[in-house]
């Protein structure tokens, strides 16, 4: 995110404090509750926008919200929301040759 440090709002520390409470703090976070996404920016609890330079740590680097991507997201997951590696299907293979070929 590109921000300077920020002070956490009520609305945000409320979250920040219950997380503290009842999850494994394994690394130090930014004090950011993050609501939404629209395209490359996120927006926190208070409707602040920030340019999204992280995009998941290397998970997402889609955007955030594309109507198209949205779309095939929503089709997806009405047939198969996540497959093990331990199966196969139709997808992993043509994508994996497709990226052969490319790269």
């Amino acid at each position: 995110m590109t921000a300077s440090p920020v002070e956490a709002s009520s609305a945000s520390q409320a979250v920040i404090s219950l997380e503290r409470d009842y999850l494994l703090q394994n690394y130090a976070r930014y004090p950011l509750v993050l609501r939404r996404g629209k395209g490359a920016y996120v927006y926190d609890v208070d409707g602040k926008r920030y340019l999204d330079f992280i995009a998941g740590i290397g998970v997402n680097a889609l955007g955030h919200a594309h109507p198209r991507i949205v779309k095939l997201i929503r089709q997806q997951a009405a047939q198969l929301i996540h497959c093990s590696n331990l199966y196969y299907h139709e997808y992993q293979g043509p994508l994996a040759k497709k990226l052969a070929e490319i790269s």
